[in-house]
């Protein structure tokens, strides 16, 4: 864990895992580093089999790092593509 990632406390959004489904929105972890740009995919479903429906989604991911710089990654939310596209 970086000491960038240290020094934060969490911060949670007003998002749950359920909303998100629900809405049919995607949610990345992107990597804070200037010069990196790193992200990641994460599957909603798995999350919500993990976590329960009503995890409220922090701001930063706690306990983990970007794997090609070690950085903080933060959530973002996005749309899905339609199926069959």
């Amino acid at each position: 864990m970086s000491s960038q990632q240290d020094d934060r406390p969490e911060r949670l959004t007003t998002w749950t895992l359920e909303a998100i489904k629900q809405r049919n929105l995607a949610l990345d972890g992107h990597c804070e580093l200037p010069g990196c740009g790193h992200f990641v995919e994460f599957d909603v479903d798995a999350l919500i089999a993990a976590a329960g429906p009503d995890y409220l989604v922090p701001e930063i991911i706690p306990g983990l790092a970007c794997a090609q710089c070690g950085g903080a990654l933060k959530f973002k939310l996005g749309m899905t593509r339609p199926t069959g596209e």
